[in-house]
């Protein structure tokens, strides 16, 4: 059966408890979500203006206007030279929470909800991709995994979808299970990230763990048995009745990771060992795989079907993605993990280049460029000084370190392996170029707040002609 997507002009003032300032031009005028980001713009969807730190901010909001179905914004906040549909809200979060809760009701599907320190957001788009193998999916957009995040995208979703998958932080995360509804909830893994803020990686599990609050009796908990914290979660999801599938690559993992052979990963799913080829390298991305295959195989669905669809899933931008092009000194491919990082994503990461053999990625080519991971708290420089290791078996020619957080790590690194320290991304951006040559494979990571983007957009501009 067919669901309408969105809402009518009637039914979103309902919902939101909302009146029209400026009423749509028709009786036949519908919407079918809100727009909070203006890099997941629809113009069949309504923007929301900005509200303390939700929102649009209005140069954003006035060049889209004369596209969109129309805004939604608090009343007293709306300026009259917008034009086009306009409602008004008493408060915009609350709206926003509105109809993500009208959204999800009406939505027949599956939902799957992610969680995690690492690998949320490629695992989202992993399951949704491999989804995609079995019936329509959607999946929630950029890392809008806070509360008001989460409610933009169920309200945006495709209500006739048959899968949904969410990325969810910790945050207020009783709200936002209550929100999601989950049948199944995936944790990848649990890093120190965040410890600054909460203490230690028990109490970001257990934080994490309230992810199974808002799931009814009977639902999916497929939890990272090879973490430490895993038993938090194993005894919350028990105590919400929920069935426990363990997945990673012990042999008492209900579905285990066996083998990676280049692009090949074999893995064994409830005693049924499947081989397909995954497009996208590492071992992480592997483990993402396998949490993937137990969350649909536990859900019933065909895992060859779901299994096929991983050759074609290609890694997002900063998570993974390899890029070829050509740099002012030649031909290069950057590596670009340039999102974010912590102790287990950059280990993750070094360990591809570790692994790639010597003819495909030869010594001589490796640069590694890598920053600053926030967010450790005190022992944010043991942190990084205890990568030496890592670093130094990824064979690197050249690596360049950027960040305060990463000085200690240069002492230690730069009497024998080529390379220079950085305080700051100007003042690696300004010596980047000199440091590339024809033939690199440049692996780009650290924290978003560092700016390595910055490097990957630098590297991956156009040359000009005169310059190629």
């Amino acid at each position: 059966m067919h669901i309408q997507n969105g809402w009518n002009a009637d039914e979103l003032a309902r919902v939101t408890q909302g009146r029209w300032r400026t009423a749509p031009p028709s009786a036949e005028w519908r919407c079918d979500g809100i727009c909070a980001e203006q890099g997941q713009f629809r113009k069949t969807q309504m923007l929301l203006a900005r509200a303390g730190a939700s929102g649009l901010r209005p140069h954003v909001l006035e060049r889209l206007m004369a596209r969109a179905a129309g805004s939604i914004a608090q009343t007293g906040e709306a300026q009259a030279h917008w034009g086009g549909p306009l409602l008004e809200v008493k408060d915009l979060n609350e709206a926003v929470a509105a109809l993500a809760r009208d959204s999800r009701r009406r939505f027949r599907g599956q939902v799957i909800a992610v969680t995690g320190s690492v690998g949320k957001t490629s695992t989202v788009a992993m399951a949704a991709h491999a989804l995609s193998g079995v019936g329509p999916s959607d999946c929630s957009q950029t890392t809008a995994n806070s509360l008001f995040g989460i409610g933009w995208n169920i309200a945006s979703m495709n209500r006739n979808a048959s899968f949904w998958v969410q990325e969810v932080a910790f945050a207020r995360m009783e709200a936002c299970s209550a929100l999601i509804q989950a049948h199944v909830a995936i944790v990848t893994a649990i890093a120190p990230a965040h410890v600054a803020r909460v203490g230690d990686t028990a109490e970001i599990a257990r934080q994490k763990a309230l992810v199974y609050t808002g799931m009814a009796p009977g639902g999916i908990a497929v939890i990272n048995a090879d973490m430490p914290e895993f038993p938090i979660f194993e005894s919350s999801a028990q105590a919400a009745r929920l069935r426990v599938v363990r997945f990673g690559s012990t042999k008492d993992c209900d579905v285990r990771l066996i083998r990676i052979e280049g692009s090949t990963v074999g893995v064994d799913v409830f005693g049924e060992v499947h081989n397909f080829e995954l497009g996208a390298a590492g071992r992480h991305m592997a483990m993402n795989a396998t949490a993937v295959l137990a969350s649909t195989a536990a859900m019933g669905l065909p895992t060859s079907s779901v299994a096929r669809q991983l050759a074609s899933f290609k890694p997002l931008p900063g998570r993974g993605r390899r890029v070829r092009t050509v740099h002012a000194n030649g031909n290069i491919e950057v590596w670009d993990e340039a999102y974010n990082a912590n102790p287990a994503s950059m280990r993750a990461a070094l360990q591809v280049l570790s692994d790639a053999a010597p003819k495909e990625v030869p010594y001589a080519s490796r640069v590694l460029v890598l920053g600053d991971m926030l967010e450790l708290g005190k022992d944010a420089e043991a942190m990084h000084l205890a990568l030496e290791a890592d670093v130094r078996a990824a064979r690197p020619d050249r690596v360049l370190l950027c960040g305060k957080l990463t000085h200690a790590l240069s002492r230690r690194l730069h009497g024998d392996i080529k390379g220079q320290w950085f305080e700051d991304v100007d003042a690696l951006l300004a010596a980047l170029d000199a440091w590339m040559k024809d033939g690199d494979v440049v692996l780009v990571k650290s924290s978003h707040g560092i700016g390595l983007t910055q490097v990957v957009t630098r590297l991956l501009r156009p040359v000009p002609a005169a310059a190629a």
